[in-house]
């Protein structure tokens, strides 16, 4: 499995500072250019890998997305994600990787 840096305390401790983390998706120098390339969420079930601190998940939802899973290597990352979405009063689900098990993962 990827090493998880994410956990490390020191790491995310600065992490946790950066723009991005303390401001969501306004703060990632990139959302300008990314968000122009999300497709329309209404009505859509949105399955999140690498979640982070869920800002993408509570997008979705909030552009429509009628159930959306975040799921995350990190147990730091996701207790931020519940967090947020606890903030913003949405029904996220939120999901540590290494507790998942799957036989098969299909991409349709």
């Amino acid at each position: 499995m990827k090493e998880n840096k994410y956990d490390n305390n020191r790491f995310f401790s600065q992490y946790s500072q950066m723009s991005r983390s303390v401001e969501g998706l306004k703060g990632a120098g990139e959302w300008h250019v990314l968000q122009k390339m999300l497709p329309n969420f209404a009505g859509k079930r949105v399955l999140d890998l690498g979640c982070g601190f869920g800002w993408h998940c509570i997008y979705a939802i909030e552009h429509g997305a009628t159930h959306v899973t975040g799921i995350d290597i990190s147990e730091k990352m996701l207790e931020e994600a519940r967090k947020e979405t606890r903030l913003h009063s949405l029904n996220i689900n939120v999901w540590l990787l290494r507790t998942l098990i799957f036989s098969r993962i299909l991409m349709i």
